[in-house]
């Protein structure tokens, strides 16, 4: 493990500093572990419990809108056979805006906190792979999600349940995207502590070298720094959910989460989900250079990397519809 300096170079911008010192102390999480009276900023500029660390880490500063406009997926079996995809992701925040004019203009009767598309474009057999997801405010209201499946050319109402689906022949779920994409509420937290910890840390290069054997990132590229993490465990109130566990080790200086440990249904570890972070200073946004998943009982991983991230580029409501789910996925 390469080990460097610990460079404390994070800030964030202006408008989001002033929003937290603006509504500090508003927000409050309620019974069904939902967020309320939140407005902007870091929800819980000094948390609490484990779910205060998780809605920071949602409403941690990721810009009012993105667009990863693609990555590399390698997967890699346990015999070293890999198969490559290519993926992308948008996403458009309705609460927390700080820089973009609000969303939506008129209203937001439905009370949506987030709109989300992930997708595939390669390879050509599930090119064109693609989930649409509605996420609201309110913990009792459930996400709504539409898939685009490319087979049968035709969008489909998916159930929350099918978040906890491997895609594409990889060993993340949709749940795994940006190393953690779950709803808060979904679960039950607890803060297990804070510590110091090797984490990987302004890596080298956003397309680091794979070493095939070990199925694992090279050691050129990266970087790993000592950092203060929060240590959060959460588990999903659908005793039925793929993960009996995640454990998740948030940056305490971004809230951004650095790494999973991923536990199966018997409560054996499963898999380690590892994301190198790197800061992009002009846009003030925590960024996942790569992503890094290993299964440890089928010994095989899958690894994102390469990501080309767009910041507030002002994303529509119009660019997260059904309709737009199908057209961009042909």
């Amino acid at each position: 493990v390469p080990v460097y300096e610990t460079v404390h170079d994070y800030t964030y911008p202006k408008e989001y500093l002033e929003a937290t010192e603006k509504y500090k102390g508003t927000a409050r999480i309620n019974k069904q572990g939902g967020l309320e009276n939140y407005t902007a900023g870091l929800p819980f500029p000094d948390p609490k419990t484990g779910a205060e660390v998780m809605w920071n880490y949602v409403y941690k500063y990721s810009g009012d809108d993105f667009w990863w406009t693609q990555y590399d997926i390698d997967g890699i079996s346990a015999t070293g056979k890999l198969k490559k995809l290519v993926g992308y992701y948008r996403r458009l925040a309705y609460q927390g805006r700080v820089i973009e004019p609000p969303i939506p203009t008129i209203p937001n009767s439905d009370g949506v906190a987030v709109k989300e598309i992930q997708g595939l474009s390669y390879p050509e057999d599930i090119a064109g792979l693609a989930l649409l997801t509605v996420r609201y405010q309110a913990a009792s209201k459930g996400d709504d999600g539409w898939m685009y499946i490319p087979t049968i050319r035709r969008v489909r109402r998916i159930s929350v349940a099918q978040r906890g689906d491997t895609f594409g022949g990889t060993d993340f779920t949709w749940d795994d995207y940006r190393t953690f994409s779950g709803k808060v509420s979904d679960y039950n937290w607890t803060l297990v502590g804070k510590k110091e910890m090797y984490i990987a840390y302004h890596p080298l290069s956003n397309n680091p070298k794979y070493n095939v054997e070990a199925k694992i990132p090279a050691p050129d590229d990266l970087r790993y720094e000592l950092k203060e993490v929060y240590v959060v465990d959460g588990v999903n109130k659908d005793k039925d959910y793929v993960y009996s566990k995640r454990r998740i080790y948030v940056d305490a200086d971004s809230f951004a989460a650095s790494s999973n440990d991923l536990y199966d249904r018997r409560g054996a570890l499963w898999k380690y989900n590892e994301s190198g972070l790197t800061v992009k200073k002009n846009d003030h946004v925590m960024f996942n250079y790569y992503q890094n998943m290993f299964d440890l009982i089928a010994k095989r991983a899958s690894m994102a990397y390469n990501a080309i991230l767009k910041t507030n580029i002002g994303q529509q409501e119009s660019d997260f519809t059904t309709t737009k789910l199908q057209t961009q996925s042909r």
